[in-house]
């Protein structure tokens, strides 16, 4: 496969470069020296610990030739990556690289974001050992991926003394996003050649007693650019078992809704059925919105919280999973073929398009300047013009700066009930005050006996 075939797909973008400098291919740290410039080429994985974590995985299968450079969006205190390939003796090696500041162009407005990534650049030098692909189609399509965890508090836009002393429990869940690209100029001219996204939401914590919805917003990601949907709800368990409770496969229809009204977990104690509702909407205006209703029917017969009270939680418990596959269209070319791409890849890249949300006491609660959805856009402004405490020029956020919010590296614990976030992260503080600068690594730091291990 010819390098051009690459820079045709990224033609106009700044996502993926080539380069063969000497200074480039010596930015490893074993120092194995210059590389073959005319065979060298090998599909390789990157992540963003050095333990090579499925969770850490940023980008895998990137077909690298001599070299490359990618732009990845990786933890904010993140300042090395991790490339795994497989060498010629048969063994895994891994090999590290520094990162390099990318601007995210962020509107400054919405000011300090409580994001915990940021975007980094990287030049993967190949290794001489390294194995070559064994046929085109290995070379065709990478893969790209960002996960996390959010945290929300339900009382937006109740003014609070020290906003932060919230215990940030009231809606936990996971996330992980893979976006498949293909990268073949001879693949798109035989099969099409598109983009996927499979988004996977799992309800990890429900604290508080007014969520009902999950949802997030996949801002740009519009109905022009998504084909098929394929839409799953299951209970899903340790070592990969899952449960299925309803699918929709790969429908055409601008919004897909599935439900199970009727559902409980093993050895249940709740009496009534819990339900779950899974909606994808790919109609509105600010692109695809997905909702998961049925937070409420977690809790058990007293409507006691989940998985946030201590001797209460229940290990190893089955989570609630939507799962999201949105297949892109095929046979696109030109401008229309470059924008398709773009929206996609822009998922992973620019976390600021997750735009996560709950449902809570009648009101659409966002994070920190992420705007409302527009179905509830005008309910926003009413609210926001009648408070003079909320920020009218940033969104869910009031005159001191307060989110209702955060996103965290998945993994991050959540707080017992009651417990204040500064406790059970004593660096958060920190963080927030100085606005990002000082304590980036402050979801490392959590007290053992005030955050749930197990969920």
């Amino acid at each position: 496969m010819k390098i051009k075939s690459l820079v045709y797909v990224l033609m106009g973008t700044m996502l993926v470069t080539t380069a063969c400098s000497d200074n480039e291919l010596e930015k490893g740290n074993d120092g194995s020296g210059t590389v073959d410039p005319v065979n060298a080429s090998a599909l390789v994985n990157v992540y963003s610990d050095k333990s090579g974590s499925e969770a850490s995985l940023l980008v895998g299968d990137v077909l690298v030739k001599d070299s490359r450079t990618l732009t990845l969006n990786v933890p904010v205190a993140c300042e090395k990556v991790y490339m795994k390939y497989n060498t010629v003796s048969g063994t895994e090696a891994t090999k590290e690289f520094a990162l390099s500041p990318v601007s995210r162009g962020v509107d400054q407005s919405t000011g300090f974001n409580f994001e915990t990534n940021r975007l980094a650049s990287v030049t993967l030098a190949l290794p001489e050992d390294a194995v070559q692909p064994t046929n085109e189609t290995d070379e065709g399509y990478l893969f790209y991926h960002n996960t996390g965890v959010v945290m929300f508090e339900d009382g937006w836009p109740t003014q609070l003394p020290l906003w932060y002393d919230e215990d940030f429990n009231d809606v936990v869940f996971e996330y992980d996003l893979k976006v498949t690209e293909c990268h073949s100029q001879q693949m798109m001219e035989t099969v099409g050649g598109k983009e996927e996204l499979l988004l996977t939401l799992d309800v990890r914590a429900v604290g508080g007693i007014y969520p009902t919805v999950l949802g997030v917003v996949l801002d740009g990601l519009k109905s022009e650019y998504v084909d098929r949907i394929t839409a799953s709800l299951v209970l899903k368990g340790g070592q990969g078992t899952m449960t299925d409770l309803a699918k929709e496969e790969l429908s055409t229809k601008d919004v897909v809704k599935i439900e199970n009204k009727n559902w409980n977990w093993s050895n249940d104690t709740r009496t009534e059925p819990r339900f779950a509702i899974l909606t994808v909407d790919k109609a509105q205006a600010e692109g695809t919105v997905i909702t998961l209703d049925g937070l409420s029917s977690l809790k058990d017969n007293n409507q006691d919280m989940f998985q946030v009270r201590p001797k209460k939680v229940r290990e190893g418990l089955p989570m609630l999973r939507a799962e999201v596959r949105l297949i892109g269209k095929e046979g696109l070319t030109g401008a229309d073929r470059d924008a398709q791409l773009a929206a996609f890849r822009e998922l992973i890249l620019d976390t600021n398009r997750q735009n996560f949300f709950i449902w809570a006491n009648n009101k659409e609660i966002h994070m920190k300047g992420y705007a409302p959805t527009s179905a509830y856009k005008a309910e926003y402004d009413k609210l926001v013009a009648k408070d003079a405490t909320l920020d009218k020029d940033v969104y869910y956020s009031n005159t001191n700066g307060s989110t209702w919010g955060v996103k965290m590296p998945v993994g991050a614990r959540h707080a017992y009930e009651s417990v204040p976030f500064v406790e059970a992260y004593t660096g958060f503080a920190d963080w927030v005050n100085t606005n990002g600068k000082s304590n980036k690594n402050w979801y490392e730091g959590f007290d053992p006996e005030k955050t749930v291990r197990y969920w």
